[in-house]
């Protein structure tokens, strides 16, 4: 009698222990882990020329969830490559924003990061201040955090480039762009909105560039944002007293450059 209760004793001591065991794998990995990305900003964008990203100096990294952003972060900005390192709970799948620009400008109202607004433009009076405008993005969607890990990431311009030079001298510009969308939306790579832009280059600039081995003096040069297929929109372009010149389809496309070129002044 004594040993068929040790035998039943034992029995149950057993089914609770493997019952335990069973339970605890569902439960998930305590703690936090590091998360590394490799932020890159293309190479041949960080050469010393007018769109050359040499304007950008600080990345923002914003975290997401389901519950939307969480976290923000910020990092230098000195070459090619930016270390980003991150915090985080295991078990959980977070997604995330990289937006590369230039700190000193106010060009860009970042309050929501999946939704980035470009405000009316100032009347630049140089072109750098219009090559503050200049910026890159990434995002990264649905990472599983089960421990730490490291990834690479590669930024690309949602922005457009466009550049008016001229083969006769450089003089004083006024630059119109007109019903160009004014918001991106990092997450589905799309933009909205439709905003009228001017610059008012009132300084005639030095700086020249070259398209098919023919150099151009430049007149204006802007960044906007453009869909990722493309869109046309209507240019002005004023110099001094005379009449705009009107070109009312020029293509905008995001991560490319647009050129207004020819003899539009005398040597």
């Amino acid at each position: 009698k004594s040993l068929w209760h040790d035998i039943q004793v034992l029995a149950v001591l057993v089914l609770v222990s493997a019952s335990i065991v069973s339970c605890s794998k569902d439960l998930p990995e305590a703690g936090d882990a590091e998360v590394s990305f490799t932020a890159t900003i293309p190479a041949d964008s960080r050469t010393r020329a007018f769109g050359d990203g040499t304007s950008i100096n600080t990345l923002v990294v914003g975290v997401f969830n389901g519950s939307g952003e969480v976290d923000r972060k910020t990092f230098p900005v000195s070459g090619s490559t930016v270390d980003v390192s991150l915090t985080l709970a295991q078990g959980q799948t977070y997604s995330f924003v990289f937006w590369a620009y230039d700190q000193n400008s106010t060009i860009y109202n970042m309050a929501d990061l999946t939704g980035i607004k470009m405000k009316a433009q100032e009347q630049h009076a140089t072109l750098e201040k219009a090559e503050a405008a200049d910026a890159f993005f990434a995002v990264v969607k649905d990472v599983a955090i089960t421990g730490n890990s490291s990834r690479s990431v590669e930024l690309v311009r949602p922005l457009a480039q466009i550049n008016v030079g001229t083969t006769g001298k450089a003089v004083a510009a006024t630059f119109t762009v007109n019903g160009v969308p004014d918001t991106f939306y990092p997450f589905t790579n799309t933009v909205s909105g439709e905003t009228n832009y001017t610059w008012d280059f009132t300084n005639s600039i030095t700086e020249n560039f070259t398209v098919n081995g023919v150099e151009y003096n430049y007149l204006a040069m802007s960044y906007l944002f453009a869909p990722a297929e493309g869109m046309q929109v209507e240019v002005e372009l004023s110099l001094g007293n005379g009449q705009p010149v009107k070109f009312p389809q020029v293509e905008l496309q995001a991560n490319s450059r647009s050129n207004i070129i020819g003899r539009f002044t005398d040597q």
